[in-house]
This record gives C-alpha cells, sequence and structure tokens, in this order.
C-alpha cells in the first residue's frame, strides 16, 4: 500500500489543489526523507517554484515544477495531505509529519509517513546518490499499466506465454506490470478463477483473457471507489478510499467466498500473504521439482 488506485486517487484529489500554485516554503523536519540532494538544496530547487503538473507513474506521484520534478514514493504507509495550517490531523500524523510544502494560497501540503519507509526524491538531483539511482532505475524500467492506454492485449498474452514464474509473484513485478500490489494482484486473480500459484506460462487462451480482463475491471473499480484503505491509506484531503468493502479475498481469511461460500484461504507466496478461493480458484498439479 498505496498501490495503482490509491495513488492515482491522491493525484486526482491534489491535482485541482496544487497545478498552478507557487510552493513559497518547503519545510524539512526529517531530512531523511530527502533524495537525491540535502535540504538547504531541495529548498532551493522547490521554494519559489510554481507546480506545473501532477503525474503518476506505477506508485509513484510525480510533481513537475519550474526548476526540477519531484517523486514522491509512499511505500507502505506515506500520505500526501492537502490542508490549512493549524488543521488538526490527529497526534500520530503530527508526530510523523516530515516534509510540509507551504503553498501561495496559504495552503499547505504535508508529507507523512508513519512506517518511514517513503521518500521524496529531486529527480535530476545527484547522479552519485544511490537510493536516487535506484530510483530512477525502477521508473525507467515499469512495465505497463493494466488500463485502457496501456496494457494491450498481445503484448500481455506474449509476456505471459513466455514466463514461467508463479501469477502472483509475477504480478508483483513491476516491470511485467506497473502498479499492482498484494490487494490487487488477490482480487485480479479471485476475477479471472486462477490459483495464485499457477505458472505464467500454463494459462490457457481463455485463462488469459479472464486476467486481462479481471485486471482491468479490478483496477478501475478501486479508482472509482477512491482505493481500499486497510490501514494507513487516505487520499489528498485525507479522506479514506471505499473499495475495502468490495474486496472478494483479500485479509478475508477463514470468511466465505462470496461466490461459492468455500472459506478463504491465506498462503504465503515469495514471502508475501496471498488470498484466495480453493474451490473457485483450483490449485495447478503438485509438481516436486516447484517451490512455493
Amino acid at each position: 500500500m498505496p498501490e495503482l488506485p490509491e495513488v492515482e486517487t491522491i493525484k486526482r484529489t491534489l491535482s485541482p489543489r496544487l497545478v498552478g500554485r507557487t510552493i513559497e516554503k518547503m519545510e524539512v523536519r526529517t531530512p531523511k526523507f530527502l533524495v537525491g540532494a540535502g535540504p538547504d538544496e531541495f529548498r532551493r530547487r522547490v521554494e519559489g517554484g510554481r507546480v506545473l503538473d501532477l503525474e503518476r507513474r506505477g506508485k509513484f506521484l510525480i510533481l513537475r515544477l519550474e526548476d526540477g520534478d519531484l517523486a514522491v514514493h509512499l511505500k507502505m504507509a506515506g500520505q500526501l495531505v492537502w490542508c490549512r495550517p493549524g488543521d488538526d490531523l490527529g497526534p500520530t500524523r503530527e508526530k510523523h509529519t516530515h516534509v510540509v510544502f507551504h503553498l501561495d494560497d496559504g495552503h499547505e501540503l504535508r508529507y507523512v509517513d508513519t512506517r518511514h519507509f517513503g521518500r521524496v526524491y529531486l529527480l535530476d538531483g545527484d547522479p552519485d546518490d544511490p537510493l536516487l539511482r535506484r530510483a530512477l532505475r525502477t521508473l525507467d524500467e515499469l512495465g505497463p499499466e493494466p488500463r485502457e492506454g496501456g496494457l494491450e492485449w498481445e503484448g500481455f498474452r506474449a509476456r505471459l506465454a513466455a514466463r514461467a514464474a508463479r501469477l502472483k509473484s509475477l504480478l508483483l513485478d513491476q516491470a511485467f506490470v506497473a502498479g499492482l500490489g498484494n490487494i490487487y494482484a488477490d482480487e485480479c486473480l479471485f476475477r479471472a478463477g486462477i490459483h495464485p500459484l499457477r505458472l505464467a506460462s500454463s494459462l490457457s487462451e481463455e485463462e488469459a483473457r479472464r486476467l486481462f480482463a479481471g485486471m482491468r475491471e479490478v483496477i478501475a473499480e478501486a479508482i472509482e471507489f477512491r482505493g481500499t484503505s486497510v490501514r494507513d491509506y487516505v487520499d489528498g484531503e485525507g479522506r479514506e478510499g471505499s473499495f475495502s468493502e468490495r474486496l472478494n479475498v483479500y485479509g478475508r481469511t477463514g470468511e466465505a467466498c462470496p461466490r461459492c461460500g468455500a472459506a478463504i484461504e491465506r498462503m504465503v507466496i515469495g514471502g508475501r500473504s496471498s488470498h484466495f478461493c480453493p474451490r473457485c480458484q483450483p490449485p495447478p498439479e503438485p509438481s516436486p521439482r516447484t517451490n512455493v
């Protein structure tokens, strides 16, 4: 978290609030969250700059400024909240507010992170900064997105057929398809009726089409319902998303499958929790040479 639908919702929430605004002051409370330059250089490049655009690529939010672009990766628990000075966001958010952008209309954009995994990147900053190099490489290697205008059927089918990876792990590979994380990978596989341990290359034409359609449907619906608030996610105005009410399998271990009534099961694949219906998503034939 947040995944593509959450970051897209944050972008749509913040765009009308930020685009055209000037950042008058950048307040750095916790310097370790800045990548590509130190606090002084960050402030020099950002303060007085106008926000030209707000974009999203995969799980990255990108602020296009007049003198250098910023990328924000929220990782597990990061939040970007637009508010008025003095707004009470709660003691936890106040304690974990690490960067504040003061805008020319009197509002603030606060970067909040309780888990401390997210970062704010100056994209044309110090080329020797290893964290910046890694982020730039990740952005450059992102695969197509599972949306209209992104991932297309022919390319998806060909790439599936060429991969012997477990489907759950493959869907989390940002170079294969950008923006999916644990929640939506589980939901997409349920929609398609495919077990997370299936090998990508083993899918029939019909199964591959179901997965392709399922990804597009789930992502579109999650954006429509403003994302999934399981733990920390809120949109750019601090509001929770409601797609959590529509989850079929994720986080529902032991509950009844909404389709057939079987108990939802959980297993760990590649170090990540995976939730599925054992009846609607039949497991692959066991093989002594494959590992979870």
